[in-house]
């Protein structure tokens, strides 16, 4: 469904027009449970990865070249919600998989960057076949530090995230082409859900209407999402109660 359908929908359930229910008021809405799909798709998913492609341009993903630095910030623009996978190459050839850690958990003082001797202490429990790394910040902080001489030899972080659908703006609203990033079945959900929210704020009847359309929406769409991948393999094998006699 186009935008332009959606909003056709939320007028007829709504009863308002563009009037009553101007699109600077509809397009916050719009987000708000765009927003609300995709945690839902998020949620639910199993291998497979959602992502608004389209919508943002570009993969879910980045390379950062090395710096003498710690920290990576990841722009605030790409909407992160979780990071899925650090990988890192000290020497621009051989990357390592970066497996995640809390540095407040472990059993070492963290200092700022500035103290350049308590960092080079901190570096002494990583290894570069081996890295680690902290999300914190919307950055990623990485150990051990980077040396002159991993920058030198062009090496590289290379990272995928997931991340919330590109924002709906009100020029597209206005336009009306565009289409949700999700699958069509649930288009829908951007209709019921911005009309939920105006019965609501008139405390119309229709409310209770939208909201058992949403519930509903939502099984199904966390049903499909959570099975999307069908290329796997099933392996029986007989439970421990029937290997040691018990029913």
């Amino acid at each position: 469904m186009q935008l332009s359908e959606i909003q056709s929908k939320i007028y007829s359930l709504t009863n308002t027009d563009s009037t009553s229910f101007p699109n600077d008021k509809m397009v916050i809405d719009l987000n708000i449970w765009q927003n609300k799909v995709v945690s839902m798709i998020l949620d639910s998913q199993d291998e497979s990865d959602y992502d608004d492609t389209y919508g943002h341009g570009d993969y879910a993903s980045g390379t950062y070249p090395l710096t003498i630095n710690r920290d990576y910030q990841i722009a605030q623009s790409e909407g992160v919600i979780n990071i899925k996978s650090v990988s890192i190459s000290y020497d621009g050839i051989n990357y390592y998989r970066a497996t995640p850690v809390d540095i407040a958990s472990l059993d070492i003082a963290n200092a700022p960057a500035t103290a350049t001797t308590q960092q080079a202490t901190i570096d002494q429990d990583f290894v570069k076949t081996s890295p680690q790394y902290d999300y914190k910040f919307n950055s990623l902080f990485i150990y051990p530090k980077p040396s002159q001489a991993d920058v030198d030899a062009g090496g590289k972080i290379y990272v995928e995230w997931s991340r919330n659908a590109k924002e709906i703006t009100l020029s597209e609203l206005s336009t009306g082409t565009k289409v949700p990033s999700f699958d069509t079945a649930f288009h829908e959900m951007l209709a019921y859900g911005p009309a939920y929210e105006y019965a609501l704020s008139k405390q119309l009847p229709i409310a209770t209407f939208c909201k058992q359309q949403l519930v509903e929406s939502e099984s199904r769409l966390r049903r499909q999402y959570g099975s999307k991948v069908k290329d796997r393999q099933t392996f029986m094998k007989p439970s421990d109660d029937i290997i040691h006699g018990y029913k």
